[in-house]
């Protein structure tokens, strides 16, 4: 089918928004799926902070910490949800989708985009991990990524230009060293 063609809805949505659309339709309808409440259910415990408002607290199935449920989210493991790119895929994907709470585990948010992440560049969690911690510290201001190598004990010739820093800070990172600004502050103690 040729791309950009309005052949759904009436000539009114192309395939692709059409798969979109239903995909969207799926998942909204799966946010009350009994196994997900359940899932949430096994992975919550009473909060005893001092925030008044709050009631539960989260376990992160891969970091194992707890966090609020704003800041988690269901993970479909091991089997994904998988996508649509097809008609033929729809079944499979609603099958995957509306799963029971053994393919499913709670995961914030923050580890869920590494493992999506991991999963779509065929990569370990690790490997993702460094991946995006070197992502989200390069867009920090030049300064202060030099200031991060230097203090660190990388040489000026490592860090002369935006390659080499990043090489350098993706090194430090598979090293363990990780600057304060990226440690998870959703974390709940």
């Amino acid at each position: 089918m040729a791309k950009g063609i309005m052949t759904r809805c009436g000539n009114t949505m192309t395939e692709s928004a059409y798969l979109a659309w239903i995909r969207s339709a799926l998942r909204s309808k799966s946010l009350k799926w009994p196994p997900r409440a359940e899932a949430l259910k096994l992975a919550r415990r009473a909060y005893k902070g001092a925030n008044k408002l709050q009631k539960w607290e989260f376990l992160c199935a891969i970091c194992g910490g707890w966090f609020k449920m704003k800041d988690c989210v269901v993970d479909h493991h091991p089997v994904a949800a998988g996508s649509i790119l097809s008609v033929e895929d729809i079944g499979t994907f609603a099958s995957n989708l509306y799963c029971e709470v053994d393919n499913l585990r709670v995961l914030c948010y923050e580890d869920h985009a590494i493992w999506t992440y991991a999963e779509k560049m065929g990569v370990s969690f690790e490997e993702a991990r460094t991946a995006k911690q070197t992502s989200s510290f390069m867009k920090q201001d030049k300064d202060i990524v030099i200031q991060f190598l230097k203090e660190n004990g990388i040489a000026a010739e490592d860090y002369s230009n935006t390659s080499k820093r990043k090489k350098s800070v993706e090194k430090l990172f598979r090293e363990g060293v990780i600057p304060e600004c990226l440690i998870n502050t959703n974390k709940l103690e």
